[in-house]
């Protein structure tokens, strides 16, 4: 799940995509894990806004940042 972001907090938060932890029946959400972060700096700029994500059929994710302009490809490592 993308987190876009907040633009009217005094700290911002979000900017990242976090993975949902689902029960076993994958019909509840039981938690949430940062998986990928770094659109957001330490003092709250941003070099970017991911917004979109799509899981394509070979287990790749891409990430579409509006801010950046850019589609990231997540890739599992080999």
């Amino acid at each position: 799940m993308t987190l876009h972001g907040s633009w009217n907090r005094s700290v911002p938060t979000g900017a990242k995509v976090v993975r949902v932890q689902m029960n076993s029946g994958g019909r509840r959400a039981t938690g949430v894990e940062d998986f990928i972060v770094g659109w957001q700096r330490p003092d709250g700029s941003r070099w970017g806004r991911p917004v979109g994500l799509l899981v394509l059929p070979d287990g790749s994710l891409l990430v579409s940042d509006d801010m950046g302009g850019k589609i990231w490809r997540v890739t599992y490592g080999r």
